[in-house]
């Protein structure tokens, strides 16, 4: 234990007298943004030996190709093409010729209707191949080829080129370049050190800071009007939830079963009862939250064999939140993070079988440098997800204090403050009652963007009680 760690009565202003979102000072990215992601891909060190890069994006799937154009996949497959001289292309399918509209960016958009849903009409367009012979710039270099994750090949047993892009695309591609020119260039986007959507900008911090702010307004909204015989999918009603598009599905579970799976929707029959665990938590692209712990009023609602739930269990894993929050400065190692999670909390002991935390942007977990012996360093511009669950089996018991912030230099934090006044402002009352009430000592680089960061309740039919540093 590094802390003393109470309970303590609080009433913050943040929760009783929010700062509003203005919808005007939140940014809308433009064709400076995306053509600048380009310019800064091609810049990049690591993509000096490429010619084209591919990038394949779904419905599931879509940041990448939404980072560089603002088109996020709904119903069907795109591809979109990079070519490092020329203009780039997208190709779509029958829904997706009309939404394709929203790209800022000079593009050229190809009509490719097998990337529609089967049995839609698919006789208007050529073939993937004459496509790509048009599109795809190959002068004897790498064609990298982006889909969602970069595999370690001593994990697999087909050796050379492993991607997750589909086989009919990888296969028609092999028919226009060689193919040991493919290339996973994936770790483009998403390497903990080099990865672009690790060094976030000042708009993209005021853009997920109002998607943390609308989120941890509606966990709270919805935590705050649980009650007994309540069923999940009645409480999920509370979250405020509103028609942005979310990075997870959202989970409102009651009672051992339900919580335990991690990741359930909510149901039409569980029902809420003192004593029982409980799970509130959904997400919007550049932000999650989620709270999990006992739905108990005060110690008298524990049942006898959880009576260990709180001094046993919970403090030691909020004292544990708190110092990973105090250790997130500008040069950090994130392998010290992960060695002080363990050697003081214990993952294993306290059931966290993921990383104590991620990388993330608007796909909700993009890597993460919380690996035994890492050597990456914390640095300005990372987004990050303190996200470990605790849990144990026999009684079963579980907890959660997940909340996202951003790590911010002192130019690129004077950035967000002329950008957004209202956003600042946020930022800094979050900062004051971390500090102040919950006596947590938050670097001064680290931006919380949820009214509900490092909060930790101990009694969740009491939110006026939280756990805090002594």
């Amino acid at each position: 234990m590094r802390h003393d760690i109470i309970e303590k009565k609080v009433e913050p202003e943040l929760w009783t007298n929010p700062v509003p979102v203005n919808p005007d000072e939140i940014p809308v990215l433009g064709k400076e943004d995306y053509e600048g992601r380009m310019a800064r891909l091609w810049a990049m060190p690591q993509a000096e030996g490429y010619d084209t890069i591919v990038i394949y994006g779904d419905r599931e799937h879509f940041s990448n190709v939404d980072y560089f154009t603002g088109y996020d996949a709904r119903w069907e497959e795109t591809l979109l093409i990079l070519p490092r001289h020329g203009r780039p292309s997208i190709l779509v399918g029958n829904e997706g010729i009309g939404y394709v509209k929203k790209v800022a960016v000079d593009i050229e958009v190809e009509f490719f209707q097998t990337f529609s849903l089967m049995g839609q009409p698919s006789d208007r367009s050529p073939r993937l191949k004459e496509i790509l012979e048009r599109r795809v710039v190959y002068d004897g270099g790498k064609i990298g080829v982006i889909g969602f994750k970069a595999y370690d090949a001593s994990n697999h047993t087909v050796g050379g080129f492993i991607t997750d892009v589909p086989h009919y695309m990888i296969e028609t591609l092999c028919q226009v370049v060689p193919r040991d020119s493919l290339e996973n260039a994936t770790l483009l986007m998403a390497d903990c050190r080099y990865g672009l959507k690790h060094c976030v900008s000042a708009k993209e911090i005021v853009i997920f800071e109002a998607a943390g702010t609308r989120i941890s307004r509606g966990v709270l909204n919805c935590l705050r009007h649980l009650k007994p015989g309540m069923r999940e999918l009645e409480a999920s009603s509370f979250c405020q939830f509103d028609g942005s598009p979310a990075n997870m599905h959202p989970n409102i579970n009651f009672g051992e079963r339900n919580v335990a799976l991690g990741l359930n929707s909510p149901t039409e029959w569980e029902q809420l009862e003192y004593g029982m665990p409980v799970g509130v938590g959904y997400g919007l692209r550049g932000s999650l939250v989620h709270k999990c712990g006992m739905y108990l009023r005060d110690r008298n609602d524990l049942p006898v064999e959880r009576s260990g739930y709180i001094d046993g269990f919970l403090i030691p894993y909020f004292d544990n939140v708190a110092s990973w929050h105090e250790m997130m400065k500008i040069g950090t190692s994130c392998g010290d993070i992960y060695e002080m999670t363990d050697r003081e909390l214990g993952l294993e002991k306290f059931g966290c079988t993921l990383n104590p935390g991620h990388l993330t942007h608007t796909d909700e977990w993009t890597n993460s440098p919380f690996v035994r012996g890492g050597q990456v360093k914390v640095a300005s511009g990372m987004a990050f997800q303190c996200d470990y669950t605790v849990t144990c089996h026999d009684p079963f018991m579980s907890a959660h204090v997940e909340d996202g912030l951003i790590v911010a230099g002192e130019g690129l934090r004077k950035e967000v403050a002329a950008l957004s006044a209202g956003c600042w402002e946020r930022i800094q009352k979050r900062r004051d009652f971390i500090i102040r009430e919950l006596g947590i000592q938050l670097p001064e680089e680290v931006l919380p963007l949820s009214d509900l960061s490092c909060v930790c309740f101990p009694y969740m039919a009491d939110l006026s009680t939280v756990l805090a540093c002594g």
